[in-house]
């Protein structure tokens, strides 16, 4: 009985995260022409409606709501945050070396 608990728990927490990273993801894909200000305005406003839909569904308990709120709101902003990271180093030009960091031969 505790190993089927256990299993519904993370198979919750997996429906709930994934829908929210792939938010996260899509949101930051999508500003892509944006400063980098109003995409972090986007992605936490994004967030924001993810959890707030989590909480209007119907099928859910009222004991399960918030927590899958919460989980969605951490998913989508953790995703979005971590591309929007890798998207910004991406972005920044090149720099070149210090010369004085160079190896002569």
């Amino acid at each position: 009985m505790l190993i089927a608990f256990l299993l519904f728990l993370i198979l919750g927490a997996i429906v709930t995260v994934l829908p929210g990273a792939l938010l996260g993801y899509g949101c930051v894909a999508a500003s892509g022409s944006m400063s980098l200000g109003a995409r972090i305005a986007l992605l936490l406003f994004t967030a924001g409606a993810s959890a707030a839909t989590w909480l209007m569904l119907v099928g859910i308990s009222h004991m399960w709501r918030p927590a899958a709120a919460i989980l969605s709101l951490a998913a989508t902003a953790a995703s979005g945050a971590l591309f929007l990271t890798i998207d910004t180093y991406k972005r920044r030009a090149p720099r070149r070396p210090h010369p004085a960091w160079q190896v002569r031969n």
